[in-house]
């Protein structure tokens, strides 16, 4: 007889409350999240935000994100009390919607952390690991620099 160990869920723990690391990685590098914040931190702390910037077409145009990434995506906000940008409106008027968290607004919680979104061990690896996830070329670019002539 074989004993076979079935790791259950604890019902605070849903399978949709949490986005996988992967996933999460493109969104904090994905082409709205600079709005957001520019330090990578702050923008894992957004990430229900920062999906909520995009459209459908955005997402899917991301390297590394197809039909199924973006259904847990659509049902990780939907868990969350959020939802995509619709293709008809702008990115300033979703910003304009944001609200101050409710753990924030709270009297007896004087300074409180945002509710996380994903694992604290994602968090930790996607920390540890810029660059991992088809991160695109056009949001980190190198530093330029213009070569001056001493010509007179």
């Amino acid at each position: 007889m074989e004993l076979v160990m079935i790791k259950s869920v604890p019902p605070e723990q849903h399978i949709d409350s949490y986005l996988p690391e992967r996933i999460a990685t493109i969104l904090v590098r994905s082409q709205h999240a600079g709005l957001v914040s520019k330090e990578l931190s702050t923008r894992i702390n957004y990430l229900l935000e920062i999906a909520s910037l995009h459209t459908r077409d955005e997402l899917l145009g991301q390297p590394g994100l197809g039909r199924l990434s973006l259904q847990r995506i659509e049902k990780w906000m939907k868990f969350h009390g959020y939802r995509l940008r619709r293709n008809e409106e702008s990115v300033d008027s979703v910003i304009c919607r944001f609200g101050f968290r409710q753990a924030l607004l709270e009297k007896k919680v004087s300074r409180s952390a945002p509710r996380p979104v994903i694992s604290s061990e994602d968090r930790d690896k996607i920390l540890r690991e810029p660059g991992s996830y088809g991160e695109r070329e056009d949001i980190r670019r190198p530093e330029q620099r213009i070569a001056v002539s001493q010509d007179i």
